[in-house]
């Protein structure tokens, strides 16, 4: 019995002290301070794999300068930063970087030539572990740009992400969101890529991000809690496309000349609780596209505060489109404001509330007490714009005498006049421009203004010659009779 307790006893006594040695270590190991390990031709650590195997989580390893092989797997929590734009180069083969680590932070590299597998994905940067940041990195010439993979809380800041320029459908994602939560993109720069995709993916962040020449601007899927703002999507196929998922708000957004096959400045497709508000949607084939949405029978989207101007269709909308509030909305001179995508009407939609009309550029009522609102409702039933929406052709009669002569014997015929699209009650009398826009949205290009300026100059030659001739005629008339008079 004795024999027993005694083992016990040193039983115990061995455990405790095992217990304290690993406490020991871990503060010890904690308290280390954190390194800086120098990548450089002439350190201890002349490549990024060296300075990965001796680094400790917490440190930080400063690349400086110089062109480094692909791919780079980062499997331990540091921060990785370029000094002096060192290049990562893959050379036409695989993804470059590969962090596996969470709290990772990866910044100051250009990265070049990755491969071109759509099935594999070759990628510029993937993140697949969550607290991963990638800021101020130049991606080019690579197939996927930043790809945050089942990667919670990661941002993406201040990157510039140029994809292989190659036909659409062929290119890579320049941003993607996939199964991760609270991650942010925020000031980057993204062009000629395929989509900037946010799929299965929730409390999501997109903004001051300018993306243009790509193909979907944004595109949002099954997706829940994401917050667009501040962004520009210009010279895309389509600005942004929201599919699937609930709880979207985007507002102060810049849609500017998306004008691909279909030309969406803002699309939603079977989109619930979204809210779409205060955004700029300028020379698109369409500012607003609506299918099925919302596709809750119980819910509402909100789409207010926007300033739909020069677009070919302000809105174009499937005919069971319904329950959708649009009040406080500017529509300025679309080549049609509203655009139905089959027969019927928007007729179930919400045009204007209490809160504020719309204004529309075509409205032709008055207003009577002065109080900014019209006396007579704004109702879209031109006859052209219903033929229009059934043969897409005609609208190369636009403004046509033929136009306008179907029009007008619409109104002076109401046997001839269609169903109107949209009825508002109480249209606004003014539009005010959006905050901040205190310049053009396009300028006008060096050669296209030279262009111009040769036109017109040869018409005015051309013209001022004209002229010259007319006045000179009769005096070389009176000329000619005065010789023949001194002949004869």
């Amino acid at each position: 019995m004795n024999t027993y307790r005694a083992a016990q006893i040193v039983w115990r006594g061995l455990l405790l002290c095992f217990c304290l040695g690993w406490a020991t270590g871990a503060l010890a190991q904690a308290d280390a301070p954190h390194q800086v390990l120098i990548v450089a031709p002439d350190s201890p650590y002349p490549t990024i794999a060296a300075a990965l195997v001796a680094a400790q989580p917490g440190d930080t390893i400063e690349v400086h300068g110089g062109q480094h092989a692909a791919p780079v797997v980062v499997e331990k929590s540091v921060a990785l930063v370029g000094v002096d734009n060192p290049v990562i180069d893959g050379q036409g083969s695989g993804s470059l970087v590969i962090i596996t680590a969470p709290d990772t932070r990866f910044a100051g590299f250009t990265l070049r030539h990755s491969g071109d597998s759509l099935n594999h994905e070759d990628t510029g940067i993937v993140a697949q572990a969550d607290n991963v940041t990638v800021a101020d990195n130049t991606l080019e010439d690579i197939l996927f740009g930043i790809y945050f993979a089942n990667a919670d809380s990661g941002i993406a800041r201040n990157n510039t992400v140029r994809c292989f320029n190659r036909e659409l459908g062929l290119r890579g994602d320049g941003i993607r969101v996939w199964y991760s939560t609270n991650v942010l993109l925020d000031g980057n720069t993204v062009s000629l890529c395929r989509d900037t995709l946010v799929w299965y993916a929730e409390n999501i962040t997109v903004e001051n991000n300018y993306i243009h020449d790509s193909r979907y601007g944004l595109h949002v899927m099954y997706s829940s809690h994401a917050t667009m703002q501040h962004n520009r999507f210009e010279g895309n196929s389509i600005g942004s496309y929201l599919m699937y998922s609930q709880h979207l708000t985007m507002t102060q957004n810049r849609m500017v000349g998306n004008r691909g096959p279909s030309g969406y400045g803002i699309a939603f497709k079977e989109m619930d609780y979204a809210t779409v508000s205060d955004n700029l949607i300028v020379g698109n084939r369409a500012g607003i596209y609506i299918d099925n949405s919302p596709a809750l029978i119980d819910v509402n989207n909100s789409i207010t505060g926007n300033f739909l101007a020069y677009n070919d269709s302000g809105i174009s909308a499937l005919p069971d489109t319904a329950r959708n509030i649009l009040e406080s909305n500017t529509f300025l001179e679309n080549l049609q404001q509203v655009t139905v995508l089959g027969r019927g009407n928007l007729l179930k939609n919400t045009w204007g509330t209490a809160n504020g009309g719309n204004y529309w550029s075509d409205y032709v009522g008055y207003d009577g007490d002065g109080d900014g609102v019209g006396d007579t409702p704004y109702r879209a039933e031109k006859l052209f714009e219903s033929l229009s929406d059934d043969n897409p052709v005609l609208r190369l009669f636009a403004f046509s005498p033929a136009s306008q002569a179907i029009d007008f014997a619409a109104s002076a015929f109401p046997s001839l006049r269609p169903d109107p699209k949209v009825i508002e009650d109480h249209p606004m009398m003014h539009y005010t421009l959006p905050a901040g826009l205190d310049s053009p949205v396009r300028t006008v290009s060096l050669p296209f203004l030279a262009a111009s300026l040769a036109l017109v100059a040869g018409g005015c030659v051309i013209c001022l010659s004209a002229l010259r001739g007319r006045f000179r005629r009769p005096a070389r008339v009176k000329d000619a009779v005065q010789t023949s008079r001194a002949q004869a």
